[in-house]
C-alpha cells in the first residue's frame, strides 16, 4: 500500500510540474533541448508526450521579430500550426533515463536552423530583394569574409530576423536580402557573448579594439557562431539598438562601408553576419 500511494504521489508531482528545459538560450547553441518526464507502465510513452509538449511551447516564444513570435504567428494564421507539429515529430531524442522509482526522463532536440527546424517554421518563401546601394558610394578596401557588429554593453536581443539599420533610418541588411534556402539552412546571423578578454577589450579605445579585432574574435566561447564571419570581418560599432533592443544602428559612415565592401565581397549576400557584446539576451559577463 505503502509503495502504491508512493508511486500516485510521484505521478501527480510530475504531472503538475512542467517539463525542464535546461539549455541556453536558442541563440547560443543554435537548437532548443528539453526534457520530459513520465511514469508507470508507459513511462518512456509519456516522457515523450511531455518533452514533446515542452518543446511545442519553446518553440513558441521564440521570437521571429521584437513584435512577432512563432505563437503570434500561428494565432494570426501566418503560421499553419499542423507544420509546426510535423517539425515537433521530427525532433531528436538525444537520450532516455530510466530510473529506480519507474520514472522514465527523455531529452529531445530541435535544432534552429535546418531541413526541419525552427528556422523552417518561422521562415516562408519569398522573392529575394537587393540589397539598397550606398548613399556615399567608397571602393572596396578590405576583401572582407564577413561582417561583425559589436554591440558592446547594449542589452542585445537575439530574434531570427532582426535588421540592421543606418542611423539616418536606411535598411542595410534583412531578411528580405537573403534567399530562403539560407535562411532555414543558416539563419540570417550568428550571436556571441564576450567572455575571457572582456575586460582587456573594455580598457581600450574603441580604435584600438578596432585594429585589435582579434580580441572580438577570441573573446566569446561560441566559436561556431562567431567563425561565420569567416577570418576577415569588417567589424563596426552598434551606435544604438532599436526595435526593443533587437536591431543594431550603425553610424551612416558605416552603413557606407558595409554596403560598399559587400558589393565587392558579397559577405552580406551569404549571411556571414555576427551580432557581438558583452550583454547579449541578458547574459552579462
Amino acid at each position: 500500500m505503502k509503495i502504491f500511494l508512493r508511486s500516485i504521489l510521484i505521478l501527480l508531482v510530475l504531472l503538475l510540474l512542467p517539463a525542464q528545459s535546461f539549455a541556453q538560450d536558442w541563440w547560443e547553441k543554435n537548437m532548443i533541448i528539453v526534457q520530459g518526464s513520465g511514469f508507470g507502465e508507459q513511462a518512456r510513452r509519456a516522457a515523450v508526450v511531455d518533452a514533446y509538449r515542452s518543446l511545442a511551447e519553446q518553440i513558441k516564444g521564440v521570437h521571429i521579430t521584437a513584435e512577432t513570435t512563432i505563437e503570434s504567428q500561428i494565432v494570426s494564421g501566418d503560421i499553419v500550426q499542423a507544420k509546426v507539429n510535423a517539425v515537433i515529430r521530427g525532433a531528436e531524442i538525444l537520450s532516455e533515463e530510466f530510473k529506480d522509482d519507474g520514472s522514465c526522463v527523455v531529452t529531445v532536440g530541435l535544432p534552429v536552423y535546418g531541413k526541419n527546424s525552427v528556422a523552417s517554421i518561422a521562415f516562408k518563401p519569398a522573392p529575394k530583394k537587393n540589397f539598397p546601394a550606398p548613399k556615399n558610394f567608397s571602393a572596396a578596401k578590405g576583401n572582407y569574409t564577413g561582417l561583425v557588429i559589436d554591440c558592446g554593453d547594449f542589452n542585445l536581443k537575439p530574434v531570427l530576423a532582426p535588421v540592421v539599420r543606418s542611423a539616418d533610418n536606411q535598411t542595410v541588411y534583412s531578411s528580405d536580402n537573403l534567399d530562403y534556402d539560407k535562411l532555414v539552412a543558416g539563419g540570417m546571423v550568428g550571436f556571441t557573448v564576450n567572455k575571457s578578454v572582456a575586460k582587456k577589450i573594455s580598457l581600450l579605445s574603441y580604435s584600438a579594439q578596432i585594429e585589435n579585432k582579434i580580441l572580438l574574435l577570441t573573446s566569446t566561447v561560441a566559436e561556431n557562431n562567431l567563425s561565420r564571419a569567416g577570418s576577415n570581418p569588417l567589424v563596426v560599432k552598434a551606435a544604438a539598438l532599436s526595435d526593443d533592443n533587437s536591431c543594431p544602428v550603425v553610424s551612416a559612415e558605416d552603413a557606407d562601408k558595409i554596403l560598399s565592401e559587400n558589393l565587392s565581397s558579397h559577405f552580406l549576400d551569404n549571411g556571414s553576419v555576427v551580432f557581438t557584446g558583452y550583454r547579449v539576451g541578458g547574459i552579462r559577463v
